[in-house]
Formats: structure tokens, sequence, C-alpha cells
């Protein structure tokens, strides 16, 4: 079999889902592979790793590869559909290039095709090798390198967007429990009026990104716009404008999850440069969806940005529909930073 100029050798060992009684091990290969901080190898294991599943290769009875299935309910042109997100695909370094991978992926789609998932998706590391195995580009982000100004400092005028309004950006980790899933439902519902593609959010999904962040010293803000009311000391909760979530290293924020509602991308990135001054960081990196970057640019006219390509998502279609869902993935998909 030839696969990258070189000749590989057929899988031959066996593949199984497991998990509690080879998780050591299972986080020793998942060290070998990725270069994460230990703090959120924690986080993934003790967190995710309770609901995901992990196919496990074994040759001659030693762990030798993994690959983690991890569910997400994704809306689809209007309808819920669950999926997986294909993660920690690796292969001890001492068996890589005999066709240990390709067979664990084989095995994937094979499984959750039967369980009547649709499609799966990803964000590659090589896009070529997964190109052979049936998955198509559907997304993609840029990242938005530059150093922290005073919002104040804008070259812009912003008047317009603070015109008799004020914006208030709020920690999730303050809300109360009970209230998450109320902020997820109007998450959903601003989402679902841009976006045809998008992961569902829900209390649990944002219970685990704030774990998640909080391993990165972040966390999840929501944007809202208050108006005073008739007692000046007052102020009436409005409409959530926007959300963003963050980790900081050193002194640079990177800021993902970063989607404005409606028309309110410059207070969006307002109150990220706020926050980013308060916490004292002097660098930001910004996530933003490749379609938007022009539009975040233009916000950020005067500041000198460095704009890079960022990560992509691939699909592997698994019914008779490829075209048809991969013209709507292709044509309007916010998946943003997810574990």
């Amino acid at each position: 079999m030839e696969e990258s100029g070189k000749q590989i050798e057929e899988y031959t060992g066996k593949i199984i889902y497991t998990y509690d009684k080879n998780k050591e091990l299972l986080r020793e290969l998942w060290e070998e592979a990725f270069d994460d901080p230990e703090e959120f190898v924690d986080y993934y294991f003790d967190n995710v790793c309770n609901t995901n599943k992990i196919l496990s290769a074994y040759a001659d009875d030693k762990l030798i590869g993994m690959l983690h299935l991890n569910p997400y309910d994704v809306y689809v042109d209007g309808q819920i559909k669950k999926s997986y997100y294909v993660v920690g695909v690796s292969v001890a370094l001492s068996m890589r290039e005999q066709g240990n991978m390709k067979a664990m992926m084989k095995k994937a789609l094979e499984d959750v095709a039967k369980e009547g998932v649709e499609f799966v998706f990803l964000m590659p590391a090589l896009e070529d090798y997964y190109n052979n195995l049936g998955f198509k580009k559907v997304y993609n982000t840029k990242t938005l390198d530059f150093t922290i100004i005073e919002p104040e400092e804008f070259e812009r005028d912003i008047s317009d967007c603070y015109a008799s309004l004020m914006l208030c950006t709020e920690h999730i980790t303050d809300f109360a429990l009970d209230s998450l899933e109320d902020v997820a439902n109007i998450i959903n519902e601003k989402l679902n009026e841009k976006h045809k593609v998008f992961c569902k959010r829900s209390g649990e999904y944002l219970t685990n990104a704030i774990k998640e962040h909080n391993c990165q010293m972040g966390d999840i803000c929501v944007v809202r716009e208050h108006m005073m009311s008739e007692n000046e000391d007052e102020a009436e909760d409005r409409d959530i404008v926007g959300v963003f979530s963050y980790g900081i290293d050193d002194d640079t924020m990177y800021v993902e999850r970063f989607e404005a509602f409606e028309e309110n991308a410059m207070a969006l990135m307002l109150s990220v440069l706020k926050l980013a001054t308060e916490l004292s960081c002097s660098r930001c990196i910004i996530t933003v969806a490749d379609g938007d970057v022009d539009g975040y640019e233009h916000i950020l006219e005067g500041i000198e940005l460095d704009v890079t390509d960022g990560k992509g998502i691939m699909v592997c279609i698994l019914n008779n529909e490829e075209e048809k869902y991969l013209q709507i993935m292709r044509d309007n998909t916010f998946i943003d930073e997810i574990v």
C-alpha cells in the first residue's frame, strides 16, 4: 500500500473501545503526541473522557494508538444532528507509518455510521492525509495578532457605536449554574439567525468550556448592552451583543469563540480590548472566521495587524447527501475552537 510515497504495512492488531483501565497509558500517549499544558491535559482526562469514546489500538497487547470521538449536537440548516468531533488521533512514535492510524479511522467511521451519525468533523494537522480518508474542507479561520492599545486610542470615530448605550462584559463563571442553560439558549437563538451550521450550546457545553478556559487563566464572557433606567444608579439588562472566550499566557490574551451578534462587531471588539487592558495584557491574538476577517481588519484600522491562517474544519459525510451537506457547510458554518 502506498501512502505519502512510502510503503507501509497493513495494521494487524486489535482496536477496542477503552478508557478506565488504560487511563494512565492513554494519557502518556497523549503527552507523547501533543504539546499541551499539564493543566489542560488534567482537565481533558478528568472531564471530557468521561463522556467520549476512545478507540485504542494494540499490537501484542501493547497500547500503540488512540482516537477520541467527542460527541456534539450540531445545528445543520435548522435541524439538530448528532455528530462527533474526532480528536487525539495519535500513534506511538515507534509504530508510525504502519497503517495504524488509517485502521483506527476506518473503524471509527464504520462504527459511527452504524449509529446513524451523518457526519463527523475534525481540525486537521495534515489536510492532505485526511483528504485521502474522505474528509473535505468546509471552514477556515484567521488569527489577528496585534499589540493592545486603549480603546480610546482608535483612529476611527467610535461615537456611533457607544451612542446612548453602555457595554457590560460579564464572566460566565459569575452566573448562577441554573442560569447557564438560559444563556446557552440565547446564544443558540443568536447563532441560528446568522449561521446554518454550528455546535449547539447547552448548560453542560458552557460548564465544560469554562473549565477548559480556567486551565488557561481565562473564561467565557458575555457582552451585554445596558440602557440607563429612570433611576440613574440602576441599569436595565438589554440584549446580548456577543460572546467570546479567552485564555492568557504570559502577557498575551488568546481570544476564541469570538462572535458578534447582529451589527455589534465593533462593540465586541472594544469589550475585548478593554478586558485585555484591565488584565494587563500587552498583546492579543483573536481567532475569527475567515469570511469575517475583512470586517475586523476594518474595525482595527490604525492598529498594526499580523493576519495569518488559523485552523480549518474538515468533515466526512457518512450518508448519501454529501453534496447537499457540503454546500450548506461551506456557505454558512460557525464551528469555533472546541475540544
